[in-house]
């Protein structure tokens, strides 16, 4: 573990294929350019890439959990960490094979305690070294904050952002901007890859209003 895991973990008491080939697919990228199977995926308007964590910011994290949900459509192994109860994702999402990480007080099988964000940080550290190329979803970044204050979520963040660059995972955070101040929000983004308003066009928004609707 890095430095900066120690400390997080000492301070509790903070583009992709099916499988690894030999010969990856070439394949175009939503903007027109060839984007390698092993360089990362496209979907929508954007390109996402291998070693990447992404900062999404919209209310409701609708897009982002069609982007995982389309990662793992093309056989990548997820992880989802959510404050959202997983039998009511999976209700509205395909998420066949994930690997959910429940983040609640209450004691359970896959329930995480949210005040320990040190381990948490552990867990998604040891699912992207074992995974090799995977994705992971982190949805509650407002509620660690609420257990952890916001500098120990700040060294979370880096600390995942570190081990996400040595790696071919890719991890989606998404956030409400009207969560966090514009201070707090400039440090979050220093290192991330930012999204603003994530969207798919016109038309695809207005597929998706039904889906909007049951996630109300």
């Amino acid at each position: 573990m890095t430095p900066a895991g120690k400390e997080l973990l000492q301070g509790e008491k903070r583009s992709v294929g099916k499988n690894r080939l030999d010969e990856p697919d070439i394949r175009y990228s939503a903007g027109g350019q060839v984007l390698r199977e092993d360089e990362g995926f496209s979907f929508g308007i954007y390109d996402l890439k291998n070693g990447t964590v992404y900062l999404l910011k919209e209310r409701k994290p609708l897009v982002t959990y069609k982007i995982f949900e389309h990662a793992l459509a093309i056989g990548l192994p997820g992880l989802c960490v959510t404050r959202q109860y997983p039998d009511r994702i999976k209700e509205r999402f395909e998420l066949p094979g994930t690997k959910f990480v429940w983040l609640s007080h209450s004691p359970g099988k896959d329930h995480h305690n949210p005040t320990s964000i040190g381990t948490l940080a552990t867990l998604i550290s040891s699912f992207i070294e074992k995974s090799n190329r995977s994705i992971c979803l982190i949805d509650g970044l407002e509620y660690l904050v609420i257990n952890n204050g916001f500098q120990q979520v700040l060294k979370f963040t880096e600390l995942i952002n570190e081990q996400v660059m040595q790696s071919s995972s890719m991890v989606l955070i998404p956030v409400s901007k009207s969560a966090f101040s514009e201070k707090e929000m400039a440090l979050i983004e220093r290192n991330i890859e930012t999204i603003e308003q994530p969207s798919f066009g016109i038309a695809t928004d207005k597929d998706l209003t039904e889906l909007i609707d049951k996630y109300r």
